[in-house]
């Protein structure tokens, strides 16, 4: 049948990235990761067959404290998911009332990415953006306890890849032309969650 829940966990950030720049601007490989918190709710539906059960599954979860930021007077990065939504498919064996399962789908997610590059001068020589809400895919694994006809109390691990973006230089002078950097998000969500079943 039908539920909704709550749930939420620990969220470890890692972001990437890999530049095109040119040598006045001089950006370097970067990858930064940082682990905070989230914390969302989910709905979903499952059916039934013997011992196997498969189902739908959606959640929004809101992402704190996992910007991660690093720079100096010359240049500046910022890397930031705000939350993250996925669309899954669920399966799995039930064990007496546990359920142990696998789930994968969709996952989109709003990036807040930006490296900013000064001269000597304090003028900017350009930057690099990537504000938006990006496209891409999640896979976990999980355990599901019923301990009531309508209670089910769970515990998850998922990967979120939010996939790669091209950034072009903008706002900048002369040296900033041609120049890109491709910027990459990635989660390891570590969930708990109390869903309640119709």
């Amino acid at each position: 049948g039908s539920y909704v829940g709550i749930l939420g966990g620990v969220a470890n950030h890692r972001a990437n990235l890999d530049p095109n720049c040119t040598t006045n601007i001089g950006c370097e490989t970067t990858e930064l990761t940082r682990t905070g918190g989230t914390i969302g709710a989910l709905l979903g539906h499952n059916w039934q067959q013997g011992d196997f059960v498969y189902g739908l599954e959606g959640d929004w979860t809101w992402l704190g404290g996992i910007k991660t930021s690093t720079g100096n007077t010359e240049i500046l990065q910022s890397f930031d998911v705000r939350w993250v939504g996925t669309l899954r498919g669920r399966a799995g064996l039930v064990f007496d009332a546990t359920l142990v399962y696998l789930t994968g789908g969709l996952a989109f997610g709003r990036v807040d990415n930006s490296i900013i590059a000064y001269v000597d001068d304090g003028g900017l020589s350009g930057s690099f953006l990537d504000d938006k809400t990006r496209l891409g895919w999640t896979a976990g694994v999980g355990v599901e306890h019923m301990f009531d006809p309508h209670w089910t109390l769970r515990g998850e691990w998922r990967y979120v890849d939010l996939g790669t973006h091209t950034a072009q230089c903008v706002n900048g002078n002369d040296v900033c032309a041609g120049a890109h950097a491709e910027l990459s998000n990635t989660l390891m969500l570590g969930l708990v969650g109390v869903a309640y079943k119709f």
